[in-house]
């Protein structure tokens, strides 16, 4: 039968039967001994992965020590996302490393969130050269979003809800107050605080500077109309959690 194929036909032949023979011998020789022993995996690797030490643990591991963040994650849409997709992980942490904290939120959010045609609809999504509004620099996100339960929180959409523009004002309260009006150190919370008790301590401290000479000077330029919108405004932001008494 072969006599009568043509020479280039033989030689390419020859040439395939070479190159499994090869491929063959190669396979053989470069084969773990302990490979598919189990499965489609080498045998001997599993002890040595066993003794190592695991640098993904997961949020639950992490909410052994942060369980103050729990009431963030346990119902916000961040509850799938675990711990370390944002903060990494470190070999060392807890006993003498730390985790980072993110400061290019921008750059991490959204690789999530940043619009594409292949993402679900039901993923909110966002255009960064037109948000939070086409023309503005983007700042960072935590600046307006609780990292932990974003969609909780919203003051950009509160904010362009005020009949006056509130943002300078705002800015200036932050400092004490916190971003999303949840306190800082001694300063007392102002989210979620009823408008009537929040216009009621600021006309105390315009008509008695004994109370706090600090606030009656950011109380005392305002008018009737800015104190009763930013009264608006922290009264709509959701309250922070009540803190956990000791045991």
């Amino acid at each position: 039968m072969f006599r009568n194929l043509p020479k280039h036909i033989i030689r390419l032949l020859v040439l395939l039967g070479l190159f499994l023979l090869t491929a063959l011998t190669a396979k053989t020789y470069f084969t773990d001994p302990s490979f598919y022993k189990f499965g489609h995996y080498r045998a001997d690797v599993v002890p040595a992965l066993a003794t190592g030490v695991p640098l993904f643990r997961g949020t639950a591991y992490c909410q052994t020590c942060h369980d103050e963040k729990q009431y963030d994650t346990s119902a916000g849409a961040h509850q799938s996302v675990e711990c370390e997709v944002c903060h990494g992980t470190h070999r060392e942490h807890p006993d003498n490393g730390k985790m980072q904290i993110p400061t290019d939120t921008v750059r991490l959010c959204s690789t999530c969130h940043e619009a594409m045609p292949a993402r679900p609809v039901r993923q909110p999504q966002i255009v960064l050269q037109e948000h939070p509004s086409p023309g503005e620099v983007t700042s960072q996100c935590q600046t307006c979003h609780n990292p932990h339960s974003p969609e909780d929180e919203n003051p950009v959409e509160i904010l362009a809800a005020a009949s006056i523009d509130l943002t300078g004002l705002v800015s200036k309260c932050v400092k004490c107050h916190g971003k999303q009006g949840e306190g800082r150190r001694k300063n007392p919370a102002l989210a979620g605080m009823e408008s009537v008790v929040f216009i009621e301590q600021m006309n105390k401290y315009k008509s008695d500077s004994s109370i706090s000479k600090k606030m009656t000077k950011y109380a005392t330029p305002l008018s009737e109309e800015e104190i009763v919108e930013l009264a608006r405004y922290y009264e709509n932001l959701p309250a922070a959690p009540p803190e956990k008494l000791p045991e």
